[in-house]
């Protein structure tokens, strides 16, 4: 993921405890958020403290994102290396599997890849992946992982099962043909050709591609 000076300006005025370190092509420090999850869209934005709310969270991470080094699923690796995690996963007495956190390196799931991370700018990255991330943590700290699974947004399983979750959501949105402008199936509020119309073309069109079988 590439970082410009734009970049930069902003990470320093919006996340003013976050540095670009660009000799490891880093970006290290605490990050403060204030976040609400919003059910009718089903998505993590930032908010302010007038809205009070349980789904209002303010919390503090350490964290490290390594812009250069991609996971399996095409985003740049993102780990919390003050040990929180640890502590919830205790307090919750769940695996930090279940906190979607890999095992064998310790760094974030962020979820299936929808966008090309070369698209994606800090802020995207931040706002989109990251701080819903880590708002889930915080709400599972807060309420358990109970709660957290019944309450937010209806992820899907870790590693191989989350994947085929995902595909057989896609090919049940294909199967219904809801127009462009007509919501998205999946219930996220959004117009569909703002939510899941791109990955249904790009599942449909390899499909295009494979000849049809002549029966007799």
């Amino acid at each position: 993921m590439k970082v410009t000076d734009s970049d930069i300006r902003w990470l320093n005025s919006d996340f003013p405890n976050l540095y670009y370190e660009a000799d490891s092509h880093k970006i290290l420090g605490e990050l403060d958020f204030c976040a609400v999850y919003d059910q009718e869209s089903g998505k993590v934005t930032i908010a302010n403290l007038v809205k009070e709310t349980d789904f209002l969270i303010q919390d503090v991470f350490e964290i490290e994102i390594c812009l250069g080094d991609i996971d399996g699923n095409g985003w740049p690796k993102v780990f919390e290396v003050g040990g929180k995690y640890l502590r919830i996963a205790r307090k919750c007495e769940v695996s930090i599997i279940d906190l979607h956190i890999y095992p064998h390196n310790s760094a974030c799931c962020l979820g299936l890849k929808y966008r090309d991370s070369q698209q994606l700018c800090i802020e995207d990255f931040l706002h989109e992946l990251v701080i819903p991330f880590f708002y889930r943590l915080s709400y599972t700290d807060k309420f358990g992982i109970d709660r957290a699974r019944k309450d937010l947004w209806g992820e899907y399983s870790h590693g191989l099962k989350g994947e085929i979750e995902h595909f057989l959501e896609i090919v049940d949105i294909m199967r219904q043909s809801p127009g462009r402008n007509d919501p998205c199936p999946c219930r996220s509020g959004k117009k569909y050709k703002r939510c899941h119309l791109s990955q249904v073309e790009s599942l449909q069109n390899p499909l295009r591609r494979i000849e049809r079988p002549h029966y007799l």
